[in-house]
């Protein structure tokens, strides 16, 4: 045990003050700001746990830590949203994107035009149910395992990682200059004005709880931090993401395809996303993916 003690206080000695203090000082920052605002429940003690563990625990585990700082870092701002969103939202885009779906995309049934959202929701089946629930309940583990798989038996970057973060913020950010409601947000309210007070909704995803008889999704969207964030689609642009890494690094091609091409049936056919919504995030995906990886490497994406 001495031993042991002993390396430990070692390791931490060679750590940079920037090292020892940054992840202590995130937590307690989190911790602060999320009880100030009443806010501090149990996802986020987890959270504070995890970091304080991975950051503290030793060299070998320090290496998860920088691994995994892109995605708590994600997860940190996504939360935050719910703060001030409503303060910087601009006028809230309910029609545009459903007409551009209805015009470019539309499909005759029976004389009448619908938007791919809602023929889907015409042509259900208990299998693209399960198949589109599963993707969209473990898309982002899915990420990070092909993640974890680039860093750690590929090429050992974060790049990937870094690139996961900043496309979620700027794709954040889209959420506010141009706000967007979702399919499903048409279908139960209209075209009309945007209702401000309309809390999150599963959409098609209900239909994966009601087969398996669970509650997965109501718990999850009823958590969401914002309803007009469709414009892009990052479910759709995480495999894109995976997509491009894959290609570079000439591994797990197939896998990522059949997840990216799994995520863009899967966010209309839910009613979760336009087309447009599908081709911005793909956008999104490789303007993000090429800039990240083109960095100079100088920068510190090694994981250590």
């Amino acid at each position: 045990m001495k031993t042991i003690i002993k390396n430990w206080v070692f390791w931490l000695n060679e750590l940079s003050w920037a090292q020892k203090l940054f992840p202590l000082l995130l937590s307690l920052s989190y911790y602060c700001i999320w009880n100030h605002q009443n806010h501090f429940h149990h996802d986020q003690k987890i959270l504070i746990v995890i970091i304080m563990t991975l950051a503290y625990s030793g060299q070998r585990v320090r290496g998860i830590f920088n691994f995994l700082l892109p995605f708590i870092l994600t997860a940190i701002v996504y939360d935050s949203q719910r703060f001030y969103s409503n303060f910087l939202r601009g006028a809230i885009r309910v029609k545009e994107p459903y007409f551009f779906d209805l015009k470019f995309f539309g499909i005759d049934a029976n004389g009448s035009i619908l938007t791919p959202n809602e023929w889907f929701q015409l042509h259900t089946h208990p299998l693209l149910d399960l198949w589109t629930g599963f993707a969209y309940l473990f898309f982002i583990l899915i990420f990070i395992l092909i993640a974890a798989y680039f860093v750690y038996w590929v090429h050992r970057s974060s790049r990937i990682s870094w690139a996961f973060f900043w496309l979620n913020v700027i794709g954040y950010t889209t959420y506010y200059w141009y706000p967007a409601a979702p399919p499903w947000y048409v279908a139960l309210y209209g075209l009309g004005p945007a209702k401000l007070d309309v809390s999150s909704n599963p959409a098609g995803c209900a239909r994966f709880d009601q087969i398996l008889g669970t509650s997965f999704f109501s718990e999850m969207y009823g958590r969401s931090a914002d309803v007009f964030g469709a414009i892009p689609s990052l479910h759709v642009a995480y495999p894109l993401l995976a997509i491009y890494f894959a290609f570079q690094y000439k591994k797990a091609r197939l896998f990522s395809i059949f997840f990216y091409i799994s995520m863009c049936f899967s966010a209309v056919y839910l009613n979760h996303h336009y087309v447009l919504d599908v081709l911005l995030g793909s956008l999104y995906a490789i303007v993000i993916g090429a800039t990240i990886f083109h960095l100079p490497s100088r920068l510190p994406f090694k994981i250590t």
